[in-house]
C-alpha cells in the first residue's frame, strides 16, 4: 500500500518507519524544517530501535519525506492523521492542526478513498470530519485507528502490540486496514468510531488510576510504617489486577496521560457525567512532588540557598521526552523556595530551564549537593557507585523517587554512610533508626 502520514512526530514517525518495515511505501509530511531533520536522519526524539529502522527504510526507498500534503497523498491507498492534539486552557482538545489538515483537503478538493485517524481526538471527531468531507464533495471514509504505544519501547508495542483496534463502519474500510496491519500479529477488533475513540481514552485513564492508586496506598504504608513494594506485589499477585502500573513513585507525566485524562473529564461534563475516580486520580498524582518536597524541607529547615542534585529529566525511561514530566513541578517548587539544582539525564541533552544546571555525569549531580533525588527510574542509576555519589555529598539526604535502590544497598548507605534515606511508601531512615531496628 501507498500510505501518506501528515504529522512525523512521536505517533506518525514510528508509524512511518514501522509501516515502511512491513513493507508499505510511506511518505511521511511535516514542516520544512522538521522535514529537513529527518532527510539528514536527525531525530528529534530518541527510541530504541527507531533511528537504525529509519535508515534502513530510506535506503530500501520504502519511507520518503515530503513537505506538501496534497502532492504526497496524491494516488496514495490512505491517508494517516497523526498530528498533535494538545489541552487547551479550558480543558478541551484543542483540534486546530486536525482542521488545518482538513482545510487542506477542502481546498484540494480531494483526498484518498480512507482517511486514518491516528491522533487522540474526542468522541464523535470522526464522525464530524467524515461529513465535513463528504460534505464538500470528497468521498472518503474517516477511520479510527488509535496508537497504544509506550514511550521508550513504541516501536515494539507497534510492531508487537497487545491489540489493534479498527473503528470504522464499512468492509472496505476494514479490509484496507488489515491489509495495512498485515504481518502483525495481535488480536484486532473491530467496532464503531465512536467507541474506539472512547477506547483510547478509557484505556490511558485506567493505567493512570492504577498509578495513582498505588500512590495513593503508599501514603497509608508511610502512615502505617508498611511497605508499598511488598503491598503492591500481593495486589499485582491477583490476577484479576496484574502487577503492571502498580509502582508508586513520583506520579505520571508525559504527552498521553494528564491530556487524555483531562479531555474525557471535559468531555464526560460536556455531557452531564461526572468522573470522580478521574478526578481523584489527578488530584493525587499532582500531589506526589509536593509530597516529596515537603519531606526534604522538614530535614533541612531552611531550604534557601541549598543545593538538590536531580538524577532523571525525562518523564519515565528510554524516552527524551520532558513533556508534563514530574522534573517541571519540582523545578517550580525549588524555585519557589530558592533551592539549586542540578541535574543530570542519560538522554535528554541540552535543556535550558532557568535555575537548572545541567551536569554530564551522576557523580556531578551529587558533588556538593545538599541533597540528591531520584527522579526518573533510568537502569544505570540502580548500578551506580552509591557510596562514591553519597560521599560526594556536602549533605547525606537522598530521596528514591522511584524505590529503585536495594535493600542490601540501603542499608549499607544508612549504617556506614550516615544517610538519611526518603523513599516512597515506606518510613525515613537514618542511621539511629536503623540502629534501634536492629537492636530490637
Amino acid at each position: 500500500m501507498r500510505i501518506t502520514i501528515i504529522g512525523a512526530g512521536y505517533v506518525g514517525l514510528v508509524a512511518a518507519v514501522c509501516l515502511a518495515k512491513l513493507g508499505h511505501i510511506v511518505t511521511a509530511v511535516d514542516r520544512e524544517h522538521v522535514v529537513q531533520d529527518l532527510q539528514d536522519n536527525h531525530l528529534s526524539i530518541w527510541e530504541s530501535n527507531l533511528f537504525d529502522m529509519l535508515v534502513i527504510s530510506r535506503s530500501e526507498g520504502k519511507l520518503l519525506f515530503a513537505t506538501d500534503l496534497i502532492q504526497a497523498s496524491a494516488g496514495a491507498d490512505a491517508l494517516m492523521i497523526a498530528v498533535g492534539t494538545p489541552t487547551r486552557e479550558d480543558g478541551q482538545s484543542d483540534l486546530s492542526q486536525v482542521e488545518h489538515v482538513a482545510a487542506q483537503l477542502f481546498a484540494a478538493g480531494s483526498c484518498p478513498p480512507l482517511v486514518i485517524m491516528k491522533s487522540t481526538v474526542p468522541v464523535g471527531t470522526c464522525d464530524k470530519l467524515e461529513q465535513s468531507l463528504q460534505a464538500a464533495g470528497i468521498r472518503t471514509e474517516v477511520a479510527f485507528n488509535p496508537e497504544f504505544l509506550r514511550q521508550g519501547s513504541a516501536v515494539k508495542d507497534f510492531m508487537h502490540p497487545d491489540r489493534i483496534v479498527f473503528g470504522c463502519h464499512s468492509r472496505q474500510a476494514e479490509a484496507k486496514l488489515r491489509q495495512l496491519y498485515h504481518g502483525i500479529d495481535a488480536p484486532i477488533q473491530v467496532c464503531d468510531r465512536r467507541s474506539a475513540e472512547l477506547i483510547k481514552y478509557a484505556s490511558n485513564a485506567f493505567l493512570a488510576m492504577k498509578i495513582s492508586f498505588a500512590n495513593m496506598i503508599s501514603d497509608v504504608c508511610e502512615g502505617y510504617e508498611a511497605d508499598i513494594r511488598q503491598v503492591m506485589e500481593g495486589v499485582g499477585a491477583d490476577r484479576r489486577i496484574g502487577p503492571h502500573f502498580l509502582q508508586a513513585g513520583l506520579g505520571y507525566g508525559g504527552s498521553c496521560f494528564s491530556k487524555d485524562l483531562q479531555s474525557l473529564l471535559t468531555s464526560g461534563k460536556a455531557i452531564g457525567r461526572s468522573l470522580p475516580l478521574l478526578e481523584a486520580t489527578a488530584q493525587i498524582n499532582e500531589e506526589r512532588i509536593p509530597q516529596m518536597m515537603d519531606k526534604l524541607i522538614a530535614l533541612w529547615g531552611n531550604p534557601r540557598g541549598k543545593r538538590l542534585g536531580v538524577l532523571g529529566i525525562s518523564f519515565k525511561p528510554q524516552t527524551n521526552d520532558v513533556r508534563d514530566a514530574p522534573f517541571l513541578t519540582l523545578v517550580q517548587l525549588c524555585h519557589l523556595y530558592g533551592i539549586d539544582v542540578q541535574a543530570y539525564d542519560p538522554v535528554v541533552q541540552h535543556l535550558s530551564m532557568k535555575g537548572v544546571t545541567q551536569v554530564d555525569s551522576a557523580f556531578e549531580v551529587s558533588a556538593g549537593a545538599d541533597a540528591v533525588i531520584i527522579l526518573t527510574e533510568w537502569p544505570q542509576f540502580i548500578e551506580l557507585n552509591w557510596v562514591l555519589m553519597v560521599q560526594l555529598m556536602n549533605q547525606r539526604i537522598l530521596l528514591d523517587g522511584r524505590n529503585i535502590l536495594s535493600d542490601a544497598m540501603i542499608a549499607r548507605l544508612i549504617t556506614q554512610e550516615d544517610v538519611v534515606y526518603i523513599p516512597v511508601g515506606r518510613p525515613v531512615v537514618h542511621s539511629e533508626e536503623h540502629d534501634l531496628e536492629q537492636a530490637r
